[in-house]
């Protein structure tokens, strides 16, 4: 049964995951990313820069900026749960092979034909196979999902995940918890592209 949970909490990372890749969140934007070049520093985080190429390779150039704060958010999680040693090997292994073992072309699931169409179009930016650049997309991913993941039932617990209701609140716990975590590190961030 935990098992069971522990997988729908990872495709429930991966999907949000996926929303933050592939759509906007509304915010305005008065830049574009295309006045930077790979080497500009996006963001500091605790010390740690967040460089444009390397968003590029996550990201759809124009969900760039209006995402920023949620890619700051996530590189705070995943500090976090780096610093707090948790052994993510087990489920990154895991979200890798769920992830490979998907395949692009999956026809009528429109989240995974979206995904199809992110992935090629990365890779024709990135002037990549489409193939390698998945594999090193899932790489990324996989990692980021298994650290989220880990840290998450750390500090907040495991939802009933037969019960929406309960995930509901959980998500909001989980937002909740990710806000404060924000606020106790707003000294330590900055957004240096807009």
């Amino acid at each position: 049964m935990v098992v069971f949970i522990l997988k729908r909490i990872s495709f429930l990372i991966i999907a949000l995951s996926l929303i933050i890749s592939l759509t906007g969140c509304g915010s305005s934007v008065q830049g574009s990313i295309k006045d930077y070049k790979d080497v500009d520093v996006a963001a500091i985080v605790v010390d740690q820069e967040i460089t444009i190429g390397e968003l590029r390779f996550l990201f759809e150039d124009e969900e760039i900026l209006k995402n920023i704060e949620e890619i700051v958010r996530l590189e705070l999680v995943l500090q976090e749960a780096k610093r707090m040693n948790l052994d993510i090997s087990e489920d990154r292994d895991s979200q890798k092979e769920a992830m490979l073992s998907l395949p692009l072309s999956s026809e009528g699931d429109p989240i995974w034909a979206s995904m199809r169409l992110f992935v090629e179009s990365q890779a024709e930016k990135l002037d990549m196979k489409t193939e390698e650049y998945y594999k090193e997309y899932v790489e990324i991913r996989s990692e980021q999902i298994a650290y989220i993941n880990a840290y998450t039932r750390e500090m907040i617990g495991i939802p009933d995940a037969d019960n929406e209701d309960d995930l509901n609140e959980y998500n909001d716990k989980v937002n909740d918890f990710l806000n404060e975590l924000m606020k106790e590190h707003e000294k330590e961030i900055e957004i240096l592209i807009q």
